[in-house]
């Protein structure tokens, strides 16, 4: 009789996060990528999932091609899982908390468990602010003799969702020393 391979086990032992998503602020137009690196025996599944801003109770999974195909999500499982989530073409809709999930908990599946106690959780937060966008004046040339002289520029500063923090004047692409204020509505 032929004896077969014996076959080698393993010890099992628990996933844990290498590396986690980190938080970001991004603007409107913008691309995110965030990074989950995971370790345990067999290797753990990862997932993303997603809740909107003041919304922890309300996650929801992100899959590959979700939000009109602006997300992806490449995962590779070796001696270790490592997924990259990636958000293209932002909008203020996408600011929220991201999550990565990682289980290698047998019964992580298992309608009748508890995600909490098979699944490990790792969040990171999204903030996107509206792109600035500058809306000016034509250039003008102002014919300029010393009976014209003094001239006033002004700059009126709006903005739609967050206040503005500074202002300066510069000319010829040098800043014009003492011109730096908070004020929205500026003069030189």
């Amino acid at each position: 009789l032929h004896n077969p391979t014996p076959l080698l086990h393993y010890p099992t032992s628990t996933a844990g996060f290498v590396k986690s998503p980190l938080s970001e602020t991004k603007l409107t137009g913008d691309t995110f990528e965030l990074y989950c690196d995971v370790v345990g025996y067999p290797t753990p599944e990862i997932q993303w999932w997603y809740a909107e801003i003041n919304r922890a109770d309300s996650f929801r999974q992100l899959w590959d091609g979700a939000r009109k195909h602006r997300v992806s999500i490449n995962t590779a499982y070796g001696a270790n899982g490592v997924s990259v989530l990636g958000v293209t073409r932002l909008g203020l809709e996408d600011a929220g908390t991201y999550e990565c999930r990682a289980s290698n908990d047998p019964r992580r599946n298992d309608l009748h468990q508890n995600p909490a106690t098979t699944w490990i959780r790792a969040q990171a937060t999204v903030t996107v602010l509206q792109k600035p966008s500058i809306n000016s004046s034509d250039h003008i040339t102002l014919p300029v003799d010393h009976h014209s002289l003094p001239l006033t520029l002004q700059c009126n500063l709006t903005s739609a969702h967050s206040a503005h923090i500074e202002s300066f004047w510069m000319k010829n692409g040098e800043e014009i020393k003492e011109t730096r204020g908070e004020r929205a509505n500026t003069e030189y």
